[in-house]
């Protein structure tokens, strides 16, 4: 099988995931893994295929396009390489930063992150709450290298809330979960 990644976005209407998944399947395509979200108004679609080995990029995009282009959609099809597991790693962890919106929370945490080679596999935002108070709120997931102590990295990020004036707090993952 051929892995492809997919993705699409744009201004949010029914039928979209029908349409694209119905083209993918008439391709032999499927769905491995996937994320789809709808934000301000624009849905986003991010595929990951396992598709025949003659699969050929360019006319997959072609009968996409074509199949599609009622549904007003800016879309991507990449070829990608199976990740092999990273053996240096102590898992998924857990980030959640809960505080006022302000400018910065997630560049600070990112670039925190970034800086000790830690990966974020999932980032999701959200403002909750009502007019009078909001707070908002930041959810991670991130794989630690082995290098990384946790307690000084859970330390550090302590610090980080502090400076942020934000709660941030770190749980490893349960693997046996979705």
């Amino acid at each position: 099988m051929k892995k492809l990644s997919l993705s699409a976005i744009g201004k949010d209407k029914p039928g979209i995931v029908s349409s694209i998944s119905k083209v993918l399947f008439e391709l032999g395509c499927n769905i491995e893994d996937s994320t789809m979200t709808l934000l301000g108004g624009q849905f986003a679609v991010i595929l990951l295929l396992a598709c025949p080995r003659n699969a050929d990029i360019a006319k997959i995009k072609t009968k996409l396009k074509s199949s599609l282009k009622n549904l007003d959609l800016s879309i991507s099809v990449n070829e990608v390489e199976t990740p092999k597991k990273d053996k240096k790693n102590f898992g998924d962890y857990i980030i959640a930063v809960y505080g006022a919106d302000k400018a910065g929370i997630v560049y600070s945490v990112s670039r925190y992150l970034a800086d000790n080679k830690i990966n974020i596999t999932d980032v999701q935002t959200k403002i909750a709450g009502n007019k009078k108070q909001k707070v908002y709120i930041m959810l991670l997931e991130v794989n630690i290298p082995k290098s990384l102590k946790i307690d000084d990295f859970k330390h550090y990020l302590h610090h980080l809330a502090e400076d942020l004036e934000v709660e941030i707090f770190v749980n490893q993952a349960d693997s046996t979960t979705i």
